[in-house]
């Protein structure tokens, strides 16, 4: 959807000529091209005759919101605009959207943007003092937005157009303007622009089905994609060729969407699922992805621990054989684990140890030496470093990258690579050790939205860690992209990112706002909590940095509202998988929400939880002081986190 000052004059022309009774005439072509926008985005259509144009019901509503904003002066008349001022565009929709999500916040990047185009104000509350919201117009205009279904019709010459330019993210300045191309592209909702200033574009979800249509058809004709040709194709899927007229037929046969036998082509198996996105707007949720640093190295060790394996089956990936690894390399090889590990020190010591680890760091030789030096009193070090390493497991095992199961000969429990996990281990030795932020990841997997596109952050982030490059994602990009929808995501909360869940409301709340809960020190390590949140689908973080919990995201805090801030990793993939046993071989109680486990079948829980005695005994006794199990149940928060499982994966 666009709209700029051409656009608003020609709306506004077609009031006039309306209340005169008459229909808008275009007499010279070159004031036709806003009028076949508004066409194309539903606001006008054809009259009488193809030189005529008349409002529809939804360009009727728009004409009247923008009369209304110019009497109450919140935005100047259309004909004292810029020429290229975009009252509203993709990325005013998203600002809009954006805000709805946010309780009708602006936050503080796009209130001026907004107020700008009339559809943001300071409201005061009693007792609550002033914020920054939408109006009713911009609600409105939403609203138009949501129900004014496009036009879809490509030509041969924009078909070319759309089948030469880089799908996105892509800097702006980059995008061919070739004429009003892009504007055509809006107006069908093809291309999408980042807020607040469209300094990023993107083909959106439909604008990249179409693509792929023109990429395998034979573009042969004037018109090479319509809403006729896709009714037609239905009419085939759904009744064979014998109902197709002779010209539909030939239609379909001549642009390689059926061949002659009414077999569907893979021109038409796109184009099919262009119809889906165009008429359903079924689109998937922004799911996004997060390693650490250390999380790869931990990759890379269990890998080697494996390969000593062939040669010395005494060898297996344990906790201790893994911390066995990390201690074999000298610490000038893991110049990329200071940051995490300064982040660690600060929520454990605080900002000053962490300001002394970089000093250090060039003195010591080892990890060991690292541990030593801050955990030197009643020789903690290995504990921590034990603890260090379990809880980065617990993460890659959140992410579906590993699986920690017994090994046979001997009874211990062992980590091995999921085939995700080999998919990464693989891009980490292409491209070298490197966070990935969800962030980075999240500029990528939105762009199969209907209107969304990252802003410049998301962007840059995305550039800078190889996920994004000439105007596509990178193959580590679509890698990352498709671990975010793929995996089969469990819970797992540090002892941090609980005090940070439960710092969040379930919308209404900036990122701004959340760092203002800490102290200013913590800055950085709230925000690699909110990362790992949103690349567990725990909570979304908005293109205007509001921050809205997921419907798993509220289910889980709920689930942790009593659980006290002093436990480490308080859920984890070893609790989930407990508590999924007992579920299994125990009994529902549905008036009391809890499952009972008879004491004759704990073994059999054991079992089926796939840990060896030890690790059941310690992780049950981590989820009994949590408050999920009692001495022979699982209470109800026990079955929200299953039941949040659920919603984690769908």
């Amino acid at each position: 959807m666009i709209i700029r000052k051409e656009h608003a004059l020609a709306l506004l022309h077609a009031k006039a000529q309306e209340e005169k009774g008459l229909a808008c005439q275009i007499t010279i072509k070159a004031e036709e091209e806003p009028y076949r926008e508004l066409e194309l985005q539903n606001l006008l259509e054809q009259g009488n005759s193809p030189i005529e144009y008349v409002l529809t019901y939804w360009g009727r509503n728009l004409v009247y919101i923008l009369e209304e904003m110019i009497n109450k002066r919140l935005i100047k008349h259309p004909s004292q605009w810029d020429d290229r001022f975009r009252w509203i565009g993709s990325e005013t929709i998203a600002m809009i959207n954006a805000a709805i999500l946010s309780g009708g916040l602006t936050g503080e990047d796009t209130f001026k943007p907004l107020k700008e185009r009339g559809f943001a104000q300071e409201v005061h509350e009693e007792k609550k003092g002033w914020f920054k919201k939408i109006n009713e117009y911009a609600e409105a205009v939403y609203n138009i937005y949501k129900n004014a279904k496009p036009r879809l019709e490509i030509s041969k010459e924009l078909g070319n157009y759309i089948a030469s330019i880089p799908t996105g993210p892509a800097e702006t300045k980059l995008l061919p303007e070739h004429g009003r191309f892009p504007l055509l592209l809006e107006s069908m909702r093809l291309i999408s622009f980042s807020i607040p200033n469209s300094d990023v574009y993107t083909l959106s979800g439909l604008g990249q089905a179409v693509q792929k249509v023109i990429q395998k058809m034979a573009p042969s004709m004037e018109t090479i994609i319509n809403e006729d040709y896709m009714y037609a194709l239905l009419k085939v899927l759904d009744s064979g060729i014998e109902t197709l007229s002779p010209q539909e037929l030939e239609i379909l046969e001549e642009l390689a969407f059926i061949n002659a036998e009414g077999e569907i082509l893979p021109a038409g198996e796109a184009l099919l699922e262009v119809y889906k996105l165009w008429s359903e707007k079924g689109y998937r949720p922004v799911k996004t992805f997060n390693l650490e640093s250390i999380d790869e190295e931990l990759l890379i060790g269990i890998e080697k621990v494996w390969e000593k394996n062939k040669t010395n089956p005494e060898i297996i990936p344990t906790v201790e054989e893994i911390i066995h690894y990390l201690m074999e390399k000298p610490l000038k090889d893991y110049k990329h684990l200071i940051g995490f590990y300064g982040r660690m020190i600060n929520q454990a010591m605080g900002y000053q140890k962490k300001e002394e680890l970089k000093k250090k760091w060039a003195e010591l030789f080892t990890i060991e030496d690292l541990f030593k030096h801050f955990w030197e009193k009643g020789n903690q070090w290995y504990e921590r470093l034990y603890d260090t390493v379990k809880e980065s497991l617990y993460s890659l095992e959140a992410f579906e990258l590993v699986k920690s199961q017994i090994e046979e000969k001997t009874g211990k429990t062992v980590y091995k690579l999921t085939d995700h996990g080999k998919k990464v281990l693989k891009d980490i030795k292409e491209k070298g050790v490197r966070e990935i932020s969800s962030t980075a990841v999240k500029a990528v997997s939105i762009t199969k939205t209907e209107f969304g596109a990252p802003n410049y952050h998301w962007y840059e982030e995305a550039v800078k860690q190889h996920l994004i490059g000439g105007g596509y994602p990178t193959k580590s990009g679509q890698l990352y992209e498709e671990l975010a929808y793929t995996v089969k995501r469990l819970p797992h909360l540090t002892r941090f990112e609980l005090m940070v869940l439960h710092k969040i409301p379930e919308y209404g709340i900036f990122l701004e706002d959340l760092f203002n809960e800490f102290d200013e020190t913590f800055k950085e390590e709230v925000q690699y909590a909110v990362n790992k949140l949103e690349a567990r689908y725990i909570l979304d973080i908005l293109p205007n940095n509001g921050i809205r919990l997921t419907e798993a995201g509220k289910l889980l805090k709920k689930a942790l509202s009593g659980v006290p801030e002093g436990i480490a990793n308080p859920i984890n993939p070893l609790i989930v998988r407990i508590l999924q046993a007992i579920k299994q071989v125990g009994n529902l109680y549905v008036k009391e929400k809890r499952v009972r486990i008879l004491p004759k079948n704990w073994e059999e829980a054991v079992k089926i939880s796939g840990l060896d005695k030890d690790t059941f005994e310690k992780e049950i006794a981590v989820a009994r002081l949590a408050g999920f199990i009692g001495k022979t149940s699982i209470h109800e928060s026990g079955l929200e986190i299953l039941e949040a499982v659920e919603l984690l994966n769908r």
